[in-house]
């Protein structure tokens, strides 16, 4: 079992707000953990889309998710405000690994903690293709060492 403490507010580079839908919970009364990485995907998206002109649509680049976990720490419910924190950890010729955490309402240590990675692809043979240079340095942006 992991026992790295939660991750906090200040290890991560960039927030989304995720607004919990009725469907996102589950019998038990919270978030059910499949939802967790709809949670992510979505999160890594928005950051790829908030850096305009990165060829990241139809036609241009596209990217498969070849790895995920998660870590649950506290159970989110539907009143809980949702706040996602992004950060890169590792950049690749053609991958990127990407560091997330869930904090609900406002607070420090993180609800939830996992990672994502993203390899780019060559449209045409879907085969792993270089990162382009302003994928790079969008990603570098958020990027912690």
């Amino acid at each position: 079992m992991d026992r790295r403490p939660a991750g906090r507010r200040q290890d991560y580079r960039w927030f989304s707000v995720i607004t919990l839908r009725w469907n996102d919970i589950d019998v038990f009364g919270h978030a059910n953990n499949a939802q967790f990485y709809e949670f992510f995907d979505t999160t890594v998206v928005r950051f790829l889309h908030e850096g305009r002109g990165l060829g990241i649509a139809k036609g241009g680049t596209s990217m498969v998710v070849a790895e995920n976990g998660c870590r649950f720490l506290k159970e989110i419910v539907f009143t809980d405000r949702l706040e996602m924190g992004l950060r890169v950890e590792r950049i690749g010729t053609s991958s990127v690994r990407y560091g997330l955490a869930a904090f609900v309402n406002d607070e420090d240590a993180a609800a939830a903690d996992g990672h994502f990675v993203h390899v780019f692809l060559d449209p045409v043979s879907k085969r792993p293709a270089p990162l382009s240079a302003k994928v790079r340095e969008h990603l570098e942006t958020i990027l912690v060492q």
